[in-house]
């Protein structure tokens, strides 16, 4: 008799203690949220190399400023980037970008997109892919919820082009209710 009343109560345990993570996954919800920043860029006969334009554009965001977020801090578990787009804005002048790379930063995680020959016009999207895992970075990087760097720099075909390239951050957010 008391073997079976260990094995229903060892059973129950099990059925319960498995059932904690439905539980949690119940009181969370998971809300959209988008992140963009702008980087304006002007291209400079770099110091170098006299063939090569120069660019390099820095700007920071905090998720946080998003207010509802911001009311969320303490309860968010986690994001989930969804797509990263670039679209070039304000373009003087078709330009061809012959390297160039997007870093996004904290002080503890950074990841990073190069691309060569990326010819521009007005309008321009830009896909920034998950081809070497770096949404998963993003993720750990929004969830240090602190402020993110983000800096497009490379080389150009030619000089004093200005552009801005404004970056979109789609992603879900989960947070506990």
């Amino acid at each position: 008799m008391k073997k079976r009343i260990f094995i229903v109560s060892l059973l129950s345990l099990m059925l319960i203690l498995g059932s904690c993570q439905k539980i949690k996954d119940i009181f969370t919800v998971k809300v959209d949220a988008d992140f963009t920043v702008n980087l304006p860029v002007t291209t400079s006969p770099s110091p170098l190399k006299s063939t090569m334009e120069s660019f390099l554009s820095t700007n920071t965001f905090d998720p946080l400023n998003d207010a509802d977020l911001a009311l969320y801090q303490d309860k968010i578990k986690g994001f989930e980037v969804t797509g990263m787009t670039g679209t070039i804005s304000n373009l003087s002048a078709n330009v061809t970008l012959t390297d160039a790379r997007l870093l996004v930063a904290t002080a503890s995680n950074t990841t990073e997109w190069n691309f060569t020959n990326l010819a521009l016009t007005n309008g321009t999207v830009i896909t920034f892919d998950n081809s070497a895992g770096q949404w998963a970075k993003i993720d750990t990087i929004l969830g240090e919820q602190k402020v993110i760097t983000v800096t497009f720099s490379g080389n150009a075909s030619q000089t004093d082009v200005t552009f801005n390239l404004v970056v979109n951050f789609t992603t879900k957010v989960s947070v506990s209710l």
